[in-house]
């Protein structure tokens, strides 16, 4: 479990829950608990042989079929700070995976505006209550109210 989430770059008990997850979804038990760690039970095992040659089988599918990868266009709505300060350091990086992507980048007027219909993502301020919208958090944010000392002189100190 540490492994995986290591490689995941995720908490180990991130990847637990997700597995625990996966059996509920499955409806029946992957892992065996012995002490601080697992084994896969042997229903695990097979399972988890299916599904090594299930990808086995969309790997070789790819390599048979080059150039044939992710197209489209591709929209997220995000405000411009964050388009300048974080998704410009990657754009670089996506381009060489998904050359075939066309990727445009729009900027609402409100921190928490998800009403754009010609956006396919949305990274927006907010606790999340945007009906007919599936909501994950990124992260938890501190706002600080900041003054210039010149406008705080000017009214008053």
């Amino acid at each position: 479990v540490w492994r995986a989430a290591d490689e995941l770059h995720l908490t180990r008990s991130a990847v637990s829950h997700q597995l625990r997850l996966l059996e509920r979804d499955l409806g029946f038990d992957l892992l065996e608990r012995i002490g601080k760690g697992v084994a896969l039970t042997p229903r695990g095992q097979r399972y988890a042989s299916d599904v090594r040659k299930a990808l086995t089988v969309l790997g070789d599918a790819v390599t048979r079929h080059p150039g044939t990868g992710v197209g489209g266009s591709f929209s997220v709505s995000c405000t411009p700070g964050f388009a300048s300060l974080f998704l410009c350091t990657h754009i670089g990086e996506f381009r060489q995976m998904y050359p075939d992507v066309a990727l445009r980048i729009l900027t609402p007027r409100r921190l928490d505006d998800v009403s754009n219909t010609d956006a396919d993502a949305f990274i927006a301020f907010g606790v999340g209550n945007w009906p007919n919208r599936a909501v994950e958090l990124l992260c938890e944010i501190s706002f600080t109210p900041l003054c210039s000392p010149t406008l705080l002189n000017k009214i008053g100190g």
